[in-house]
C-alpha cells in the first residue's frame, strides 16, 4: 500500500511519520521545502513526551506533486482555505481505486473532496490526535484519542486494507456510518478551543486558567450547540462545555493549529470553524454573537499578523 499525505504539517508529519515506522509506503508531501529537505536530510523527529521518546521516521518527502501518484490512500491534512485548490490539482494524480480521506478540522471539506473525486473515492474522518510543529523535520505528539473514518458513500468495505494499516501504526481507529454528527461533535471542541488560543497565544491548557476565557468558551459552546441541535445532530458526548473542559485538559501542551498559523502569519481555518457557525446559524435564524465576534477578530489579527511579516 502507498499513502500519501498532502499537508505535511504537525498532524500530516504524525500520521505519516507513525505509518512510515511501521513499514508502510509513505510519502509526505508539503510546500514548506525546508521541512522536507530536513526530513530528508535528518529524518522526521517525534517527540513523545508521555514517554519521554523521540522516534526517528524516514518517509519519502517531497514538494513534487507527480510523487503521490499512483497512491492507494491521499490523506489530506492541508489546512481548509486550500482544500478547494489542492484537490483540483492532485485529482489528476489518483488512479480508479485511490482513496482520499480527510481528517481536517471544521465543516466543509467532504464536499469539497467529493466534487473533484466522487463519493465513492472520498471518506471523512475525525481525530482526537495531536501534535505540534517544533521546527522543520521536529514535531511533539502533543495528544492521543480515537480516530473514525467513513467512506462518503458508505461502502466502508473500501476502507479495510486503510484501517489495518492504522492500526498497524498504533493509532486507535474505527470505521463509522453516521459520520456527520462525529465530524459535528469535533468541530464544537475546535469552536472552544482554537480561536482563543490563537487569539491569547496560550497552549490550550492555559485556557482554563482564566476564568474570563472560561466563560467565553461556554458562550462560543452554547451558541454552537443550539444551531447542532436545531440540526437535530447527536453529539457523541452528553455534556458538550464538560467535554471541551476535558479535551483541554488532555492536549494541555499543545499549541492548537490556529495558534500555530498565528505564529508562521499564515491564513486560519476560521471560516470552516467558528464562522462556519455563524454562517449555519444564519441560515437557521440563530444568533450567533459570540461566535461572529470572535471570527471578526481572528480575521482582522491575520492581516495584522501578516503585514507584520512583510
Amino acid at each position: 500500500m502507498k499513502i500519501s499525505v498532502i499537508g505535511s504539517g504537525a498532524m500530516g508529519s504524525l500520521f505519516g511519520g507513525k505509518l512510515s515506522l511501521s513499514g508502510i509506503d509513505v510519502v509526505l508531501y508539503d510546500i514548506n521545502r525546508i521541512h522536507i529537505e530536513r526530513i530528508l536530510l535528518n529524518g522526521l523527529e517525534i517527540e513523545e513526551p508521555s514517554t519521554g521518546e523521540i522516534l526517528k521516521a524516514y518517509p519519502m518527502a517531497t514538494s513534487n506533486q507527480q510523487d503521490v501518484e499512483g497512491s492507494d490512500l491521499m490523506l489530506v491534512f492541508v489546512k481548509s482555505t486550500s482544500t478547494d485548490s489542492v484537490a483540483r490539482e492532485f485529482a489528476r494524480y489518483a488512479h480508479e481505486g485511490t482513496i482520499v480521506l480527510t481528517l481536517q478540522n471544521g465543516l466543509g471539506n467532504e464536499d469539497i473532496l467529493c466534487k473533484y473525486f466522487g463519493r465513492n473515492r472520498t471518506a471523512v474522518g475525525v481525530t482526537s490526535q495531536g501534535a505540534t510543529f517544533l521546527a522543520p523535520g521536529i514535531i511533539r505528539h502533543a495528544g492521543s484519542g480515537p480516530t473514525r473514518i467513513c467512506m462518503s458513500d458508505n461502502q466502508n468495505e473500501k476502507l479495510s486494507g486503510i484501517l489495518r494499516a492504522f492500526l498497524k501504526s498504533g493509532f486507535e481507529v474505527s470505521l463509522e456510518r453516521n459520520i456527520a454528527d462525529l465530524v459535528w461533535s469535533k468541530l464544537i471542541i475546535n469552536i472552544g478551543i482554537n480561536a482563543l488560543t490563537a487569539i491569547t497565544g496560550l497552549e490550550n491548557g492555559k485556557l482554563l486558567e482564566y476564568p474570563e476565557i472560561k466563560q467565553i468558551i461556554a458562550d462560543l459552546v452554547e451558541e454552537a450547540v443550539n444551531v447542532a441541535e436545531k440540526k437535530s445532530v447527536k453529539l457523541s458526548y452528553s455534556n458538550p462545555l464538560q467535554q471541551v473542559y476535558k479535551v483541554i485538559e488532555n492536549t494541555g501542551l499543545n499549541r492548537s493549529s490556529m495558534l500555530q498559523d498565528f505564529d508562521r502569519g499564515d491564513l486560519t481555518e476560521i471560516d470552516f470553524i467558528n464562522n462556519a457557525i455563524v454562517k449555519e446559524g444564519r441560515k437557521l435564524g440563530i444568533e450567533t454573537p459570540c461566535n461572529s465576534l470572535i471570527s471578526r477578530l481572528v480575521k482582522s489579527l491575520e492581516l495584522i499578523n501578516r503585514e507584520r511579516m512583510v
